[in-house]
């Protein structure tokens, strides 16, 4: 479940909830503690926009202490999601969408471990319905936000462990572009910095890539790996924004594009297991060009006559080149097959 262990997402449960106006004309008004409602739907969507980690608290972070404050119970659930939510409300000023913001406290198994979601949920009518209707308002905000999950503007998951904040945080910004990055204000709210680089995250999904072929080898095509590799890469590279579908796809076409489910299953479930390990469950970026390098065609003719034809991206797998100590080159070409035309009778090709 990405950010989340299956442990704790096999026992999360929804302990405490606290829901605030952000936004409009009005000075900042504290809300009372929520009674817990819609459990099952509110989980749901937790788990959902529960992404690996690409960020970190900063040394200081004025939201990591008063996650910590409330955790550690050094002040009550209330009142340290008030100071939530008056920190966001005091930054939330111009061009900044008006909406509801929720501080929810999770349970898991692990009686030392709390999980704490701060959601901005953009809701358009949020203001009138409060002004309107107070607290009875304030449930229907709840309800809406279960109704409309696509309306979640910003979250931050955080996991505390015998009171004290994980660096690690779980985030998401609706309108940070590229992906995963985080509008400036939100940056500043989370005090947080950025752990992996888009680099680091492509060079990560190149691997999942290779390796999900590798653990299939006997369903690939002829050509090898180093052919699947070249039209995989080449999915990842003119995609806009790299995530858990769009790796499944470049397996999928660097496979040969397979149209029997069991076997395209078998590539999925390889894909699955391998972003879990590498910690890419939930994310989206754009592609790093310097790590997925366009492939063209290399043509290699030696003083001896002999000619070489290739696509670079069959470079360091189905070709290789190295350089010898008495100054001469070697080109090494790996295949599972080959084609000879060679003309035997003496006469020039």
């Amino acid at each position: 479940m990405s950010f989340l262990t299956d442990d704790e997402a096999a026992t999360l449960r929804l302990a405490r909830m606290c829901l605030h106006i952000v936004g409009g004309e009005d000075e900042f008004e504290p809300q009372p503690e929520l009674p817990v409602e819609h459990d099952d739907f509110l989980l749901k969507i937790l788990k959902e926009i529960a992404s690996d980690s690409v960020y970190r608290f900063a040394e200081v972070s004025t939201t990591r202490s008063n996650v910590e404050a409330i955790a550690n119970r050094a002040v009550g659930f209330q009142e340290g999601a008030q100071a939530l939510a008056a920190d966001f409300c005091r930054l939330h000023k111009g061009g900044v969408k008006d909406g509801a913001f929720f501080v929810f406290e999770l349970g898991v198994g692990d009686p030392t471990v709390n999980l704490y979601a701060l959601v901005k949920y953009d809701y358009s009518q949020a203001l009138e319905i409060v002004h309107q209707e107070g607290a009875t308002g304030l449930r229907r905000i709840v309800e809406a936000f279960v109704g409309n999950k696509a309306a979640i503007q910003k979250s931050a998951l955080v996991r505390t462990r015998n009171g004290v904040a994980e660096p690690a945080i779980s985030t998401r910004d609706r309108m940070g572009r590229p992906a995963p990055i985080l509008t400036d204000f939100f940056l500043n709210y989370l005090q947080v910095t950025r752990d992996r680089n888009d680099h680091q995250l492509t060079s990560d999904v190149k691997e999942v890539v290779k390796l999900a072929l590798q653990d299939n080898r006997e369903f690939l095509p002829k050509g090898g790996m180093a052919t699947c590799l070249s039209r995989a890469t080449q999915v990842l590279r003119n995609s806009p924004e790299i995530n858990e579908d769009i790796i499944r796809q470049a397996v999928w076409v660097g496979a040969g594009q397979p149209a029997d489910d069991e076997v395209k299953a078998r590539f999925d479930s390889s894909v699955d297991r391998l972003v879990r390990k590498k910690k890419l469950s939930g994310l989206a970026f754009a592609p790093a060009p310097g790590v997925l390098p366009q492939s063209v065609k290399r043509t290699v003719t030696t003083e001896e006559g002999v000619r070489l034809e290739y696509n670079t991206a069959l470079e360091g797998q189905a070709v290789t080149e190295e350089k010898l100590a008495d100054g001469r080159t070697r080109f090494v070409v790996t295949t599972e097959g080959y084609t000879d035309d060679a003309d035997r009778t003496g006469r020039a090709a």
